[in-house]
């Protein structure tokens, strides 16, 4: 459908009286004119393609925000843009994908790209920070087992306290102090089960990071040099 001049400064013109932080009302106006915002110059519709991508993650509509990420990025490729609002477009454009999977509890997808962007940007400490969070939300097989250890541990401390309560002071009183060891052995043994798993899958992924963060950097300075 062709669109005349002033039908697209008017177009235009509209959306961006739209305040930004009213991302449902740009995520409405956007899709009512798709056809004719694709008409528009492609800088005034690369501006309003952002615009509304942005809106969509702002009102977490993350499966749409993805495949708008995809699309801008192929944009963005084919266009040869670098520069977008004196920012490097490909790569906010790479991060928010990131984010949008990690928000969506998909953690492989995030980490992913996570280290996708790392590869290409060694110096992003907000990447490394998301690409930690995302591995401390998968959990490995061997935190489970501490964490069923730790249950074990606690039922056995209820069970040696119900009967230092119920059965040892009137049959068994020459056991009351070996119990009173024996539920706080279980009960430590319980907290450390916990505590020591958690540590150790925290540590875990703080050293995987720094790993890739130093490989990532290293192989950077190669490809410079």
């Amino acid at each position: 459908m062709y669109f005349l001049p002033a039908e697209r400064l008017r177009l235009y013109r509209n959306f961006k009286s739209i305040e930004v932080s009213d991302f449902h009302a740009v995520i409405h106006f956007y899709e009512q004119h798709e056809d004719a915002i694709r008409s528009l110059d492609f800088e005034e519709y690369l501006d309003c393609t952002l615009i509304y991508t942005d809106a969509l993650y702002d009102a977490a509509d993350h499966g749409k925000h993805q495949v708008m990420c995809d699309h801008l990025l192929e944009v963005v490729i084919m266009q040869n843009v670098t520069q977008w609002g004196g920012e490097d477009l490909f790569h906010q454009l790479l991060f928010k994908k990131a984010a949008s999977f990690y928000y969506q509890q998909e953690y492989p997808k995030a980490e992913h790209i996570l280290k996708e962007i790392i590869r290409i940007y060694p110096s992003d400490k907000l990447a490394a920070l998301y690409l930690n969070k995302a591995l401390l939300h998968q959990k490995p097989r061997w935190l489970f087992q501490a964490r069923a250890s730790m249950v074990g541990f606690a039922f056995l401390a209820v069970l040696v306290i119900a009967l230092e309560i119920l059965a040892v002071p009137q049959f068994f009183p020459h056991l009351l102090e070996p119990m009173q060891q024996a539920h706080q052995l279980f009960i430590a043994l319980s907290l450390a089960s916990l505590s020591l798993g958690e540590a150790g899958h925290s540590l875990r992924c703080w050293f995987q990071v720094r790993r890739f963060v130093r490989k990532a950097k290293a192989n950077k300075q190669n490809q410079t040099a």
